[in-house]
């Protein structure tokens, strides 16, 4: 990503937030705060000269309170534009300093869900960098009011769920009346039982559009799967189809070495 000189009002948003967050006292001149932020981004290439001067710098704040993932995005863009400037490697005070403070202040103030490591791709991130708060704050604010605020006040945090993908078996005699295994060739297991819980071991795909969630369940003395996006009271029968997994964890799990009947036909 190359250099992006920020706009004064990203530097505004990093010191409404350290207002919001404690930073800066409600009674204390914000000025200065940002002054040190924009003086320490200012010199962009090493060779150049820092500007001994702090730069004309007035604060404009705004009466919204802005979403705490939105200034993690402030502060991951302020940063990243910041990091090769003069000084900022070496610093142990200053503008490095005061962004570090800010970020933990911000993280200690989130759920343990949201600062999770989740899989993206190919990839481990935090949860919060997937969230709408921070994925819909733009990369480099040219406005205030392209910081989300904080709205019903409540930080959701979508579960992301993992489980072990299986193979769905269909032979000669297979009606599924378009229900998983006319559309797809394999399901993931989210959850066994009626907790719905998934041992540690089996937890390693995410369910996709072509391996969606299924769950077994114990009745009738033996398991059977379905469809785990199913509205409560929405009755399943057999298809035909079966599931079966070549992966050693797939005995682990039910107990056996044979397939499993699917039940994803409904019927009007």
């Amino acid at each position: 990503m190359s250099r992006l000189d920020l706009h004064r009002a990203h530097i505004d948003g990093l010191v409404h937030a350290g207002l919001q967050f404690g930073l800066i006292g409600v009674f204390d001149d914000p000025t200065p705060v940002g002054q040190m932020l924009l003086q320490q981004h200012l010199p962009t290439r090493p060779g150049e000269h820092a500007v001994d001067d702090p730069p004309d710098y007035v604060a404009a704040l705004t009466d919204r309170v802005l979403h705490p993932l939105a200034v993690l995005r402030l502060l991951d863009c302020y940063e990243y534009q910041t990091t090769r400037t003069l000084g900022w490697a070496t610093s142990t005070s200053g503008a490095r300093a005061w962004t570090a403070r800010l970020r933990e202040t911000i993280l200690n103030t989130l759920p343990a869900e949201a600062k999770a490591e989740v899989r993206h791709g190919a990839n481990y991130v935090a949860a919060y960098t997937l969230l709408d708060a921070y994925t819909g704050t733009p990369w480099g604010i040219s406005s205030l009011d392209q910081v989300p605020d904080i709205g019903d006040g409540v930080i959701h945090i979508p579960i992301v769920r993992k489980g072990l993908r299986v193979e769905i078996l269909t032979g000669p005699v297979h009606c599924s009346n378009n229900g998983l295994s006319s559309r797809v060739r394999h399901v993931t297991i989210l959850g066994i039982g009626q907790e719905r819980t998934l041992p540690a071991f089996a937890q390693i795909s995410e369910p996709s559009d072509t391996a969606p969630g299924a769950y077994l369940l114990f009745e009738c003395g033996r398991f059977v799967a379905r469809p785990a996006d199913a509205p409560p009271g929405k009755h399943f029968m057999a298809s035909g189809a079966h599931l079966y997994c070549h992966d050693d964890r797939w005995s682990e799990l039910v107990g056996h070495c044979l397939p499993i009947p699917l039940h994803d036909r409904t019927e009007p």
